[in-house]
Parts: C-alpha cells; structure tokens; sequence
C-alpha cells in the first residue's frame, strides 16, 4: 500500500511532489514575504530596531523549513501577529476613507486578500494530515480495506484522506467533509 509520500491530490495531475510538501513549500514562503514585513514595519522606526524582530522571524522561517519541531507553532504565531497588522491596516483605511477621503480604496482591497490569504495559511496548521506531514509521519494504511483499483488521495480543497478509484472520479464526485469537487478543472490547476 502507497504511504503519504506518493499520495496525489484526488483528480489531479501526479507530480514529484506530495501535496504535503507542496503546501509546505507554498506556506514557507508566504512566512518569509512575512518576515520581509517585519522588517519593513520596524524599520520605519529605525533599522536598528528592526534587527533583532527581523532575525528572530528568519530564524522562525529557516527552522520551519527545515521541518524544526518547535517551529510548527511559532510560524502561525508570526503569521497571525502579521494578519492583525493587515487588519489594522484595512481598518485604518476604511476610517480614513469614510472620514476625511484620504484613505485609498487599492490598500483596502490589499490590506483584506493578505489578511484573508494569511489567515487561510494559519488555518493549515490546525489540520491533522498536515500535522503529520510536517513531523515527517505518515498517514497510516494498515487498517484501510482498499477496494481493488483504489488508492489514497486528499481533498484539493480540505486535505481530507479519501480512498477513491481514479478510473471512476468524475467531475461530479464531491468530498464527503467538505462538498467542494474532488476533480478540479483545467483552469484550476497550478
């Protein structure tokens, strides 16, 4: 039976790479844009205030990349601490729109996708199949009863585990935890 490492996300094209890793890969970098931030806010102060956050959020980064252990939390911990600050952004805007029209309309649509964005990489963290894929684990398939011509692949949407038949997804099969569709369509794909 294939481990997590040659699992595919269901409907799509396989690639090297499991989904895990590339979803690793997507958040790593999303944390160091992140650490770009920090920098540029502390720095409006003064660059030598900025070094000390700066190298503590490129040591966060640099471990969580190498899959650190006691990285897995603090990367969210930056990323919402990141969040809050586009948030404050967005809210500044908004009242500097409505109140004096000095504010602009651009950052407010900016300030909501990275806050949006930012907090869909947190949400990551809290799901159990990308926990194991950090700590290197596997999703364990000795107690799945495989029918035959079937295999094991995660939802695009919600990484959920699902046993399928790649030979009978159709465009119609929806995850059972989610409802999103399993097969994602050519414009879809990365």
């Amino acid at each position: 039976m294939a481990g997590a490492d040659e699992m595919v996300i269901a409907g799509s094209r396989p690639q090297h790479r499991n989904p895990i890793d590339a979803l690793h890969s997507r958040t790593s970098t999303v944390l160091l844009i992140d650490c770009l931030v920090v920098f540029l806010i502390f720095s409006s102060f003064s660059y030598v205030i900025a070094i000390i956050p700066t190298l503590i959020c490129c040591l966060i980064w640099f471990n969580y990349k190498r899959k650190a252990e006691w990285a897995y939390w603090f990367a969210p911990l930056l990323l919402s601490a990141i969040s809050l600050f586009f948030l404050l952004l967005l809210l500044l805007n908004l009242y500097l729109v409505f109140a004096d029209n000095s504010g602009s309309w651009f950052m407010i649509i900016i300030m909501a996708w990275a806050s949006f964005s930012t907090i869909r990489f947190i949400r990551i963290h809290f799901h159990p199949v990308y926990k194991l894929g950090y700590s290197g684990q596997y999703v364990q398939s000795s107690d799945a009863n495989l029918e035959p011509g079937e295999m094991l692949a995660t939802c695009p949407t919600c990484l959920a585990v699902l046993a399928i038949n790649p030979l009978m997804l159709s465009i119609e099969d929806k995850c059972p935890h989610c409802e999103s569709s399993l097969v994602m369509t050519s414009g879809e794909e990365e």
